[in-house]
């Protein structure tokens, strides 16, 4: 995964319980000491999907909460990294077709290949009409913070839309499928 997910992670740990909580939920998950997550390298899926479902025990949040209290911070932090994304984007439709290509770039400066491919690969998006159609492929199944980072957006371009789930790893389906209904602001 790439360290940018562990990074936010870290920072949403540190602002709601400081670095003690850190530090606990570091040990809880089995990572020695404190990590300094690197945006441009690839981490082990299994250290950071254990650090997550951690952080929720820590702070006893269901994944849900977890997902938006971490999809807030993603958002506010993205911006400050990387300004023109949201500053070319004029709606959150826009924002979320040009999802795949930024990570895509953010996976061409991981060094080995297997792990731009690897990450490369997890996101599709095609227009259907009006809709956008979300295909993501991940062993990792975190399919629900993509609909809090989904949601999270639409409320930062203050977009009005919805997610409809067509078909979901979870479930035992072999990719997660989402229709994305989008309106512009005050269309609903």
């Amino acid at each position: 995964m790439i360290g940018y997910i562990q990074k936010v992670l870290v920072d949403t740990i540190r602002a709601e319980g400081g670095d003690e909580a850190l530090a606990t939920i570091c040990q809880r998950a089995g990572v020695e000491g404190i990590p300094d997550f690197r945006i441009d390298q690839d981490y082990p899926d299994d250290e950071c999907l254990r650090m997550i479902a951690e952080t929720g025990a820590y702070f006893g949040l269901d994944e849900d909460s977890l997902f938006q209290l971490y999809a807030d911070r993603f958002i506010r932090e993205s911006w400050e990294r990387f300004p023109m994304l949201y500053e070319m984007a004029g709606s959150a439709r826009d924002f979320l077709e040009r999802q795949p290509r930024v990570h895509t770039v953010l996976a061409a400066g991981l060094r080995g290949e297997e792990s731009r491919d690897r990450v490369r690969d997890k996101f599709d998006i095609e227009r259907d009409g009006d809709d956008l159609m979300v295909t993501y492929r991940s062993p990792n199944r975190l399919c629900g913070l993509y609909e809090a980072l989904f949601n999270r957006v639409l409320e930062e371009f203050g977009d009005t839309g919805s997610m409809e789930i067509l078909a979901c790893q979870k479930r035992g389906d072999d990719a997660c499928r989402f229709c994305l209904k989008l309106g512009d602001a005050g269309d609903e």
